[in-house]
């Protein structure tokens, strides 16, 4: 017998407990959004963030409550979804529960794992220390921040000794790593003329680093070429077949000999499976994500269900990738597969659809694969704005990020430009 307590009542219904509010346990918590079962989602933030805008936050365009909204908030009005704020340690398949870092326990009968994936360092403990990720809300301010303290600080410094704080290097040539080094170079391109007279002939310099010998590698050659062409045209430096090996004092040094003088490495050159996965006891793959079959149930288990980052499905021979549009499909199937097994029915097996690729260079100008469609520029960049308001959560989301694109478009300025911080921050 299944019994549930919220707001005082107890329900005999099955609980489903999802971990993580990222793309994937947001669509399986709305699925299962009326269904005859109790939902609980549980995450360490109180908000679904629209991680594919992160980098215009961190260029000073978008402020960060227009790419977050409270889960609360999505799921006023569901009654059988609630949210628990809280960072997940361990799971016991045995007793079915969830324990958290403040001590707590949540009951389940059906769990979902969808928390995420963090920032890969692949091991090196000197770039993890002093570079500067683009993976969460709190990365994108403190990199807003420091790009920010850099043209402060350069302004008050003559020109050699400013060098290297007018140097920013992005590592990763992968849709986050372009987009960022495209909004970079619009920030400083359109701010440092009107706003800093004592930067105005100095040289700021925009270097994107890749270890593949193309940026946007899983993009067709065509708009591999279009991308680092625009990239040259906004001043972006490409580094390509090259690797970023350290970063001590000014120093950043690259795989092929070369040093760079900077204060400033961005890191977007690639992610892991949450630290969850490696804290419990399942079946991993070489790449640490949670081994699922095809039903997208954790191999070996019957009630536990991993999505999205942290799983690994295999389909054609290779791990689905991690990304927000298989993260959304698996989690629409796992809420199908929760449904089936509470009715005894057969479950569901998953197949990814891929429905293309796109990343934004600056204003005016993307490259999108859809299907066998290859777009570059402006229709590339229509393309962009399209899907990326189609899917941001809230109706108010939608129009703030869509003025702030409009006011950009046409001003082509960056307005969110206050260095704060929190109290207790250095």
């Amino acid at each position: 017998m299944w019994l549930t307590c919220y707001g005082g009542s107890v329900t005999d219904r099955p609980r489903a407990v999802i971990i993580g509010a990222g793309f994937g346990g947001l669509e399986c918590a709305k699925r299962l959004a009326g269904w005859a079962c109790d939902v609980t989602v549980v995450d360490q933030h109180n908000y679904h963030l629209f991680t594919p805008l992160l980098y215009q936050v961190a260029s000073s365009l978008l402020n960060p409550s227009n790419i977050a909204q409270p889960v609360r908030t999505i799921f006023r009005g569901r009654g059988n979804v609630r949210f628990r704020h809280a960072a997940v340690t361990g799971v016991d398949f045995e007793r079915r529960e969830v324990r958290t870092m403040a001590g707590e326990t949540i009951h389940y009968d059906y769990l979902v794992l969808a928390a995420g994936s963090t920032t890969n360092f692949f091991g090196n403990d000197q770039i993890e220390a002093r570079a500067l990720g683009l993976k969460d809300l709190g990365e994108a301010l403190e990199l807003r921040n420091h790009i920010l303290r850099c043209l402060e600080r350069a302004a008050s410094l003559d020109a050699k000794e400013a060098e290297p704080w007018l140097t920013f290097v992005v590592a990763g040539g992968g849709p986050t790593g372009v987009e960022y080094a495209g909004a970079l170079s619009e920030l400083t391109g359109h701010i440092v003329p009107r706003e800093y007279p004592e930067l105005v002939t100095r040289r700021i310099r925009i270097i994107l680093v890749e270890g593949d010998q193309n940026v946007l590698p899983p993009f067709p050659p065509a708009l591999q070429r279009a991308a680092r062409e625009e990239l040259a045209r906004k001043g972006v430096e490409v580094h390509t077949g090259v690797l970023v090996k350290g970063f001590e004092d000014d120093a950043i040094r690259l795989s092929n000999g070369e040093t760079l003088r900077a204060k400033s490495l961005v890191w977007a050159a690639g992610v892991k499976p949450n630290g969850l996965a490696a804290a419990i006891d399942v079946p991993r793959s070489p790449r640490g994500r949670i081994e699922v079959d095809g039903g997208l149930r954790i191999k070996g288990r019957k009630r536990e269900f991993a999505i999205g980052d942290i799983a690994s499905f295999q389909q054609g021979g290779r791990e689905v990738p991690m990304l927000s549009a298989p993260a959304m499909q698996e989690g629409r199937v796992a809420a199908a597969n929760i449904i089936a097994s509470i009715e005894g029915r057969r479950l569901r097996r998953f197949r990814y659809l891929d429905k293309g690729s796109m990343a934004t260079i600056g204003k005016g100008t993307a490259v999108a694969q859809i299907g066998k469609l290859h777009l570059s520029g402006l229709p590339g960049w229509f393309a962009w704005l399209a899907v990326h308001l189609y899917y941001i959560i809230g109706f108010r989301n939608r129009l703030l990020v869509l003025a702030e694109w409009a006011w950009n478009y046409v001003g082509s300025d960056r307005p969110v430009r206050i260095i704060a911080r929190a109290a207790g921050e250095e």
